[in-house]
């Protein structure tokens, strides 16, 4: 039975563990060595490496306690982790933090949240070797299957899985989820993605195509969602790139349509910040600070080389001029 599974990120200097459930219970930061490079990013309670046992005692303000079994781990233990601190030669080279079982017990909602779809193996077999090799496995009548590979009793490696909804995922698992490149259709959601995925949901960089919708999105995803930077396109109609936060257009990014373009700063969809709006022919164009999508303040407009500011309020033009003039009252 896997109790835990380690995810090694040498150059990084860092080591994931998790527990069967895929929750990640220890963590384990390295200094340089002839395995890891050397972790560079936070360090918990400001510990440093190259400490000697008294400064990391100091930084804590905590004693760390002794271990019967090596003598150069020094252990910081509460009710929701411990940390072990390894020392080499008198400083501080290796830290493995550890959450308790209690605090594990307590996040399971969330970690349930984090994943999505996992193969346990409590189907039936059909052929093969369904613990270390290539085997299928099928779940109850016509519900789902699936042939590939499979390590520590689970679906692991290459392989393919479909269910009755006509749900099919081609690509690759880890620990019985869909884990590293894959394609995934859904008839009945009506997409095609094509790209990376963690413990089943779409995270890393991928395309997806709504084809009835012609909608198309490509570029970088956390856990499902749209986030990072990527093009968005809804046929020839409507097309975002740009930066994209939880599903929503917001940051830097470009929108083109039949008429036109903005280009500048979004939120939620809608044009927020400096932007530059202007005619698909590029004749005229019109620069200053929207507000949810509103025109606010002084605006300058270009049309075919010749110049004037436009004040607006709510997308409201109130006043216009010329660039060098007085601005006079929109009557």
């Amino acid at each position: 039975t896997l109790k835990t599974y380690i995810e090694n990120h040498t150059e990084d200097g860092i080591a994931m563990e998790y527990d069967e459930a895929m929750a990640l219970s220890g963590v384990s930061l390295y200094d340089s060595g002839y395995t890891y490079q050397r972790y560079t990013g936070d360090m918990p309670l400001n510990i440093q490496w190259g400490m000697s046992l008294t400064e990391v005692q100091e930084t804590i303000g905590l004693g760390l306690d002794f271990t019967e079994d090596n003598v150069f781990i020094r252990k910081h233990t509460t009710e929701d982790y411990e940390m072990a601190c390894y020392f080499l030669d008198g400083k501080l080279h290796h830290l493995k933090i550890k959450a308790s079982t209690a605090t594990l017990a307590k996040n399971m909602e969330a970690i349930a949240r984090a994943t999505g779809i996992r193969l346990i193996p409590d189907g039936i077999k059909v052929e093969g070797n369904i613990l270390d090799g290539e085997g299928t496995m099928a779940w109850g009548p016509d519900v789902a299957k699936y042939k590939g590979e499979w390590s520590y009793g689970l679906p692991h490696g290459r392989g393919q899985y479909v269910d009755s909804f006509g749900n099919k995922y081609e690509g690759e698992f880890k620990l019985g989820f869909f884990w590293g490149q894959g394609i995934l259709s859904s008839p009945s959601a009506g997409f095609v993605y094509s790209g990376e995925f963690a413990m089943s949901k779409k995270h890393g960089t991928g395309r997806i195509e709504y084809r009835s919708q012609e909608i198309i999105y490509q570029g970088e995803w956390v856990q499902d969602m749209m986030h990072g930077v990527g093009n968005y396109a809804i046929g020839a109609r409507y097309i975002y790139r740009g930066q994209v936060v939880k599903n929503k257009f917001t940051g830097k990014g470009r929108v083109e349509t039949p008429d036109g373009y903005v280009d500048g700063y979004f939120k939620n969809g809608k044009p927020h910040g400096i932007c530059t709006q202007g005619t698909k022919d590029g004749l005229t164009t019109i620069t200053g600070n929207f507000t949810n999508g509103k025109k606010n303040g002084v605006f300058d407009l270009e049309t075919l080389g010749n110049k004037r500011k436009i004040i607006y309020e709510n997308d409201i033009e109130v006043k216009t001029g010329p660039v060098d003039g007085s601005l006079i009252p929109k009557q």
